[in-house]
């Protein structure tokens, strides 16, 4: 069976992202995969007087959120979905997912929801392309 990981962060493109590995991938294992970014903190004001590791909580329970939102796409589609949160650099992260799992495909958004964290930190996705060792599905 084939295996398709959809890193997925709750914007446009991640669903979107998801939709189509169900209607291209119909009897795929398909995974949606939420990253803790624990590289940089993001809106610090959000967090003030917070320790790091309660702020990497919160995102841990933000991404148990979105992945809910993964949940009702496959419901749509009446397909089964595993999900997984990991904490760490989401390029990274992606990367060893897909070498730890046997994962065949990756189909994800050409950039997150948050434009400020594309700025700063760089493209998810142009670093995942550019290293990925599976065919991958860009979604723009």
């Amino acid at each position: 069976m084939t295996k398709v990981l959809v890193p997925f962060d709750g914007s446009k493109l991640a669903i979107q992202a998801l939709r189509f590995a169900y209607e291209r991938f119909p009897e795929a294992e398909v995974t949606a995969l939420f990253v803790v970014d624990t590289s940089v903190t993001y809106q610090p004001e959000k967090y003030v007087g917070v320790k790091l590791g309660e702020i990497y909580e919160q995102r841990k329970k933000e991404g148990e959120a979105m992945l809910e939102e993964a949940e009702a796409v496959a419901a749509e589609f009446d397909a089964p979905l595993t999900t997984a949160i990991e904490q760490g650099r989401p390029w990274q992260e992606i990367l060893d997912y897909v070498d730890d799992h046997d994962v065949d495909h990756v189909v994800l958004g050409s950039h997150s929801r948050d434009f400020l964290e594309r700025f700063f930190v760089g493209s998810v996705a142009e670093r995942v392309v550019d290293r990925i060792p599976v065919p991958v599905t860009l979604i723009r």
